[in-house]
């Protein structure tokens, strides 16, 4: 990164650095381990110049907690927009893809989800209700999947969002992709064929 030389562009970069911090505390204690005092210090500025980029810690949480339910939903834009006939197979490829890109959102997101005394919680518990609902919408339109019933598709519609987002933080975690691709695909296989011989 360069260094930044006008006034408004060291503004701009410590603000960034705050945020790469938050999403790290984030990653790793959860949205209540937001604490200013230690991301100043991971920063390298005095806890009072926290302030003059964001109102509250909170308000740096509501901030990660958007980015990384935007994320979800891109990912979720990339799922349901590639045309496939077995999501089985291509599914756990794209989100090798997506673990490779970015790969602290996907921890960020899952210590985030189970920190559920925090309220930003609700904003990704929010975006995992609606990767549900929409991988439902798309499940339900596979021939394969063409007897099953509302019930049945809404059950592997939550049983695959829980098993992609494994996937995603295991590979985000540094796990053998390839491995992870396999078992993801195969637990896919066996939630689809569930879902397809309920009829």
């Amino acid at each position: 990164m360069t260094t930044p030389r006008t006034r408004a562009e060291q503004k701009r970069h410590t603000r960034a650095l705050i945020v790469e911090a938050g999403r790290n505390g984030v990653a790793t204690r959860g949205f209540t381990g937001l604490v200013v005092r230690e991301l100043a210090r991971e920063v390298g500025i005095v806890p009072t110049a926290f302030y003059r980029h964001f109102e509250s810690v909170d308000d740096l949480a509501s901030e990660l907690a958007s980015g990384a339910a935007d994320a979800l939903g891109s990912f979720i834009d990339e799922l349901i927009s590639t045309a496939t006939d077995d999501p089985a197979t291509d599914w756990p490829r794209l989100a090798s893809a997506a673990a490779t890109r970015d790969p602290q959102t996907w921890a960020m997101l899952a210590r985030g989800l189970v920190d559920t005394a925090h309220p930003d919680h609700r904003i990704l518990a929010a975006a995992v209700d609606s990767a549900r609902r929409r991988l439902g919408i798309t499940l339900g339109r596979l021939e394969t999947l063409s007897g099953a019933d509302d019930t049945s598709i809404d059950i592997a519609a939550d049983l695959v969002v829980v098993v992609l987002l494994r996937a995603l933080v295991e590979m985000a975690d540094d796990s053998d992709a390839r491995t992870t691709v396999d078992e993801c695909a195969g637990r896919l296989r066996v939630i689809l064929a569930g879902a397809g011989a309920v009829s």
